[in-house]
């Protein structure tokens, strides 16, 4: 199969976005994944408890914080 240079170009950029994506929902996943285990005491209940709701939303911030830090970082380094 042969692809024109157009082609070839929307094809490569369309494969980079959807790494992008897969990229980034793994580091979701992962990050879900962490702050459940510390923050979570009682899965069985159908609330989270002001602690659990509290510890949630500071994990998330410090792994947003840090996901952005480090990305001027290597933009940065990178110029």
């Amino acid at each position: 199969l042969k692809m024109d240079q157009a082609t070839q170009k929307e094809l490569q950029s369309f494969v980079e976005a959807e790494a992008a994506k897969s990229q980034l929902q793994n580091t979701i996943h992962e990050f879900t994944s962490r702050c459940w285990e510390k923050c979570i005491f009682d899965a069985k209940s159908n609330q989270l408890s002001s602690k659990e709701s509290t510890c949630l939303q500071n994990c998330v911030g410090r792994f947003l914080d840090t996901s952005v830090f480090i990305v001027k970082r290597l933009q940065n380094s990178s110029s």
